[in-house]
């Protein structure tokens, strides 16, 4: 197990270059001067020369490439060009935040998704079972942008009864309109892995050895069904998971939540490549470490399967 993690965090290091390269073309191509940006649109010449000696924009970008390689790999991300802050000290700020609202939606999607799945199952081609499948197939055609949109109006404009955005302490009434608006396609898509991964095993063998011998289909679900079916509900968990740590930068800027996603857009509109750069990074690093725990998590729900 050990020799596994560790090979899988060295397949990570080509990775993160490859990141890291692509990144810094990208942003070298764009448009625009960098240290302008940093001075401002009105600043003295001679300050904007000085900005850019100081930041190293006047050595050739071969340098500044592996300048860039070297630091990151002692752990230094620099400084961001819009606050002059250091960068770790920001990623710490914001990471907690969006890793706050990712599980928070997570866990809302997790708990209402398997729920709606488990009925689904039990109840197939009922009532419920289709009213199930089509609200989950409604909640998955959602645009998120509008999705949250909508939510804003309904629950903040119309019934005052949320902030339509900003950041309290956390989990608190804040945080409830982001996370429902990215935890409603979730639900679907769980709902219908979960319904999927019931119905295979309610047909094995020792499914209806266990009603056959009049055990109560509610202790049939509980100990035999769900459990058997974890390793499909499981992956979708982690997947989804990755997906709300790397891909909420909209819903963040949208609800002023301010996380890592919205700071990477922040970045990019001002071409902060530090700050962007760090931002990649560090979501990539989770999105690795999520997709590891996944991973690993399937020998404990199935002691069949052993790494090596």
């Amino acid at each position: 197990m050990i020799v596994y993690v560790v090979r899988r965090l060295l397949q990570f290091i080509p990775i993160l270059i490859g990141l890291v390269t692509v990144l810094f073309a990208l942003l070298n191509i764009l448009p625009g001067d960098p240290a302008r940006m940093m001075a401002g649109p009105f600043a003295n010449p001679d300050v904007v020369e000085t900005i850019r000696q100081e930041m190293g924009f006047d050595r050739p970008l071969l340098v500044q490439y592996l300048d860039n390689i070297w630091n990151l790999a002692r752990g230094e991300f620099g400084r961001s060009y819009q606050s002059r802050r250091p960068i770790l000290k920001d990623m710490l700020e914001v990471f907690p935040k969006t890793f706050q609202l990712a599980l928070a939606a997570e866990v809302t999607s997790a708990f209402i998704g398997i729920w709606l799945g488990v009925i689904a199952a039990t109840r197939r081609n009922g009532w419920a079972d289709r009213l199930i499948m089509a609200v989950a197939a409604l909640n998955l055609s959602f645009p998120l942008f509008w999705l949250a949109l909508m939510l804003q109006i309904v629950f903040a404009v119309f019934l005052r009864m949320l902030p339509p955005s900003g950041y309290g302490a956390g989990f608190d009434r804040f945080i409830i309109l982001p996370a429902f608006t990215l935890a409603l396609p979730s639900l679907g898509l769980l709902a219908r892995i979960t319904r999927a991964a019931l119905l295979e095993v309610m047909g094995e063998d020792y499914i209806r050895t266990a009603r056959a011998k009049g055990l109560k289909a509610t202790l049939i679900t509980r100990r035999h069904i769900l459990p058997n079916a974890l390793i499909p509900i499981v992956t979708t968990i982690g997947t989804d998971f990755v997906r709300l740590l790397g891909g909420i930068p909209i819903i963040e800027v949208i609800f002023s939540w301010p996380g890592i996603g919205k700071y990477a857009y922040d970045a990019l509109v001002f071409r902060d490549l530090p700050a962007l750069q760090a931002s990649v990074i560090i979501l990539a690093i989770s999105v690795s470490l999520v997709n590891l725990v996944v991973d690993l998590l399937y020998a404990f729900i199935n002691p069949r399967i052993r790494y090596v």
